[in-house]
């Protein structure tokens, strides 16, 4: 190293020695950093969440670390009663949590928690000034009033700003509105806002015994204004978007239902999911609603009135809503009751509701009730039924004639059953026989066992009426039950077997083989025929094993009925007399029905067709 080098070396030292001593605090300096540190380390580090929530807040009080609606506060369950409904509010969201109907009770006798704490939220999620969200079903809610009837919860803003959520609850009612009222809320939110997003969820509690069969009367339904009833559905998971307004939104399951109605303003651009829960979890379904309903800062109340309905689907009670209600405004909340479609629901509305509510004036024993029902079905369709019945007569005392017929022409080649059956028609035609009246009164019954079909299962008049071996006729009556899962036949039939089904099923089959063995037959090729009676049977049996039991009882009795009824009228006809009647009217002219021309015409073509494609064979 050079001298030159060293000098500047020793230059370059000194300046920065110089300059650290220069630059070095004061001992005052010192003392003032450490005591800043301290105090620094004493003050607890804010979370990155509540810095965003407190942002959500234009505090008039800038002293204030956080809202009062974000400060913690121990939860505190506010009860509403009446004689039908109890409702619990809770203080962290002010919202439902709990609600249980008095006069119901579930499957271990205790009263019916349509949900339960954590079953259900509400929320809105409302955007604040600096576009952060504040959920309310997260805020800490301070009670301002409290009764039977109503409680008023409140969200406090600021010093002068707060949301107030009244609700009440109506007398001897399943109804609970709720009114938000606010002050000086455009410290928190937009004045300009006119809507506001809506969250409302609910798991299902499975009531019932079966969760199969309530499981497949649960679903959301929803009401559009002026309009129709829809529902959402399904086995798994479902999703479906309704963007036009509706008039409520239903969490349904098979005899109870939790209903937010919005009559003014109306729900719009709605979100609906729909999840089954799995066997054995308590629960049925999981429902949920993402909506908007009208908000404004410019009213002393921001929304319009919000409605519940926590109750049962009775449809003389859900129909009653809309006493009074004008024209085309109705509520059709005796949708929930599903009772079919169209013709079915007609039956339903106009036909057994009346009746079965007239005979529950004066009955309480619901076997009673449904056996003089089936009765009154019976006597209505009774002249139909007559005419069946002298059908069959006429085709049992033409027996021998048929026979003759069958023996004249025997043999399974085409020509010899065509024969067969033009001279059989022929014969039912002279005499004035038809083997076709007899269907009448089997499609004119038809609609109502379909009606009785949909109305049973789905009647809660029935849910928890006893009769006979039967506790619940709701549900099914087994008398032998297994808990070994066996493929394929568990999944429809249960693990158990049900009397009333039993019944009807042997009942069924006992009758279908008497009436077969009085009835004459064409033929070998009616064999496929004769077997679907006994197919049908064993399908019903499958069907209604897991079904209400009340519907094995009304089918039960309906062929006792029948089979009365066929007995009193073979005891009262005499088939001499109506033998000699149908060899009378060979004797008179008949015009021939158009039906049975065109038969006689197709049966000539096929015989001519055949004809000539045996000459072709020879050829």
């Amino acid at each position: 190293m050079d001298r030159n080098t060293l000098i500047g070396a020793l230059l370059i030292g000194l300046v920065l020695i110089g300059f650290t001593w220069l630059q070095q605090p004061t001992p005052e300096q010192i003392a003032e950093r450490q005591r800043s540190e301290q105090a620094a380390a004493k003050k607890p580090a804010q979370p990155a969440a509540h810095q965003q929530q407190a942002l959500a807040t234009t505090s008039a009080d800038s002293t204030s670390v956080r809202p009062p609606y974000l400060t913690p506060q121990p939860e505190q369950l506010v009860e509403l009663r009446n004689a039908l409904l109890s409702v619990k509010l809770s203080t962290k969201g002010a919202a439902p949590v709990e609600a249980t109907l008095a006069k119901y009770q579930d499957q271990a006798k205790k009263p019916v928690q349509l949900f339960r704490k954590g079953d259900a939220r509400l929320n809105l999620p409302l955007r604040t000034l600096s576009n952060t969200i504040v959920n309310t079903a997260d805020a800490s809610f301070e009670l301002v009033s409290h009764s039977d009837s109503s409680a008023v919860l409140r969200m406090r803003i600021d010093s002068a700003a707060y949301l107030d959520y009244i609700y009440t609850l109506a007398k001897d009612d399943y109804r609970l509105s709720l009114r938000l009222e606010g002050k000086d809320l455009h410290h928190l939110l937009p004045a300009n806002m006119t809507m506001q997003e809506l969250e409302w969820s609910q798991r299902m509690p499975q009531q019932e015994q079966s969760w199969k069969f309530e499981g497949q009367y649960s679903g959301i339904y929803y009401h559009f204004p002026k309009g129709d009833v829809e529902r959402l559905e399904t086995s798994s998971e479902e999703h479906q978007e309704v963007q036009q307004r509706l008039q409520w939104v239903a969490f349904k399951d098979k005899y109870f239902s939790s209903v937010l109605i919005q009559q003014q303003g109306g729900l719009e651009g709605n979100q609906l999911t729909l999840q089954a829960e799995a066997e054995g979890s308590g629960y049925v379904r999981r429902a949920q609603l993402q909506s908007s309903i009208p908000f404004s800062l410019r009213s002393a109340e921001p929304t319009a009135p919000l409605t519940f309905f926590f109750g049962p689907n009775d449809y003389e009670l859900l129909k009653g809503y809309d006493a009074g209600a004008v024209e085309g405004e109705e509520l059709q909340l005796d949708h929930l009751v599903y009772l079919g479609i169209s013709l079915f629901r007609w039956i339903n509305q106009y036909m057994i509701i009346p009746l079965v509510t007239f005979l529950s004036r004066y009955l309480s024993n619901w076997g009673l009730i449904i056996f003089l029902m089936t009765l009154a079905i019976k006597l209505l369709l009774w002249p139909f039924t007559n005419k069946s019945y002298l059908s069959q007569a006429k085709m049992r005392v033409l027996r021998p004639q048929i026979e003759a017929i069958n023996a004249k022409y025997p043999g399974k080649e085409q020509e010899a059953m065509m024969k067969r059956q033009t001279e059989t028609m022929n014969l039912y035609r002279s005499a004035g026989a038809s083997p076709m009246s007899g269907c009448l009164p089997m499609l004119l019954q038809m609609p109502f066992l379909i009606a009785l079909y949909m109305y049973f299962p789905t009647s809660i008049l029935l849910r928890g009426q006893g009769f006979l071996w039967a506790d619940d006729l709701s549900t099914y009556d087994a008398i032998v039950s297994w808990n070994a899962n066996i493929p394929i036949i568990s999944s429809f039939l249960g693990n158990h077997l049900s009397l009333f089904c039993l019944l009807m099923t042997v009942t069924n089959v006992v009758y279908t083989r008497y009436t077969m063995t009085q009835s004459p037959t064409s033929g070998e090729g009616m064999a496929g025929m004769q077997m679907m009676p006994y197919i049908m049977s064993i399908m019903f049996f499958f069907m209604f094993n897991q079904n209400a039991s009340a519907l094995s009882y009304y089918y039960f009795i309906s062929t006792l009925i029948t089979i009365a009824q066929y007995f009193a009228f073979r005891w009262t006809l005499n088939e001499d007399k109506l033998l000699s009647q149908l060899e009378a009217n060979k004797q008179k002219p008949r015009k021939k029905s158009k039906w049975m021309q065109r038969l006689e015409e197709a049966q000539r073509l096929q015989q001519e067709q055949q004809r000539k494609a045996q000459k072709q064979g020879k050829r």
